[in-house]
């Protein structure tokens, strides 16, 4: 799929028993290259079976002024969550599969920070990964209500010389700045608030106002505070799941919460499979986010390790469901 043909060797003449490709060579793309055709091939997929997608992050906080230019490794693109499951069953018919068989349980009505919010997709042929993300973590407010308020603002980039839907300059610069408080990068969060004044000019007194739509407000709270100059005030359910976005930010490990509410509105099957991933994860999943070495040995000292504590975590969890009820 990601790669361009280059015919070596006789032409096949007519009546031939060669096979059509006979002699062509397969020939990787360049990275970047199949990274902008991969996002405009997105967007081709997702119009032509009616489903809303933004393509986010990447080369397209460039071309709006908000980062300095440079190379992206993969495509992100923010689904309507209500098609999510559909999307990602055409691209698995495809050959897609998800690197990292992540188990998604329905998102609550309500807002979160606790459920997966993407798959990672990889394919064969493409050199570059693909992450469906079916809410952006950091925004609180209902995943529905904000896909929906993001669109309705949304605005296009050329892709490959394709029209890709993209947010709005003033919501893609509060998804740039949820990506660098949730990876904790000063330098990134700084530069885009040196971006902001210059960049959003008019659109800066209307932030907070995003901020609210979106329920971002309370993670960035102190961001806004030191751009605009303005104190947002939260309601009781945001400064919850602010403290809950804090915790599960400077946490190293999940917090209870997290499978309480995955496990509340899960079947049995689905709970035995998150006890499973969340107990044994994939070796990549370990390496990225408990720095694991890449070696038998590590990786067996560390499942061991998970399977020592897991009692103790279990307590943890049912004490959270517990919580939970009303």
């Amino acid at each position: 799929m990601a790669s361009t043909r280059r015919r070596e060797g006789n032409r096949v003449e007519a009546g031939s028993t060669a096979t059509p490709d006979a002699g062509i060579e397969l020939v990787p793309l360049p990275h970047n290259v199949a990274v902008e055709l991969l996002a405009a091939a997105v967007n081709d997929f997702a119009e032509l079976h009616g489903i809303r997608i933004l393509t986010i992050k990447g080369r397209v906080l460039a071309d709006q002024g908000l980062r300095a230019v440079r190379g992206s490794s993969d495509v992100d693109v923010l689904v309507d969550p209500s098609a999510f499951e559909r999307l990602w069953a055409i691209l698995r018919s495809s050959g897609w599969t998800d690197r990292d068989r992540a188990v998604l349980v329905d998102l609550p009505r309500e807002g979160t920070v606790l459920a997966p919010h993407a798959r990672t997709l990889e394919h064969p042929q493409w050199p570059c990964h693909l992450d469906l993300h079916r809410y952006y973590p950091g925004f609180l407010n209902p995943a529905q209500d904000v896909f929906d308020t993001l669109w309705e603002a949304r605005t296009t980039i050329d892709l490959a010389h394709r029209a890709c839907p993209v947010p709005g300059v003033a919501d893609h610069w509060l998804i740039a700045a949820l990506h660098a408080t949730r990876s904790r990068d000063a330098g990134q969060l700084a530069e885009l608030e040196e971006r902001a004044t210059p960049r959003l000019s008019t659109d800066l007194s209307d932030l907070a106002e995003r901020a609210h739509l979106t329920g971002a407000a309370g993670p960035l709270r102190e961001t806004l505070r030191d751009l605009i100059g303005v104190t947002v005030t939260l309601t009781p359910e945001a400064d919850r799941l602010t403290a809950l976005w804090r915790r599960r930010v400077e946490s190293p490990d999940d917090l209870p919460e997290t499978l309480a509410e995955q496990f509340a509105g899960a079947s049995w099957s689905t709970r035995v499979r998150l006890a499973a991933r969340k107990l044994v994860p994939s070796p990549r999943f370990a390496q990225a986010f408990f720095g694991v070495a890449d070696d038998p040995i590590s990786l067996l000292r560390f499942y061991l390790h998970r399977i020592v504590t897991a009692p103790a975590k279990l307590f943890r969890i049912l004490a959270a469901s517990r919580r939970r009820r009303p």
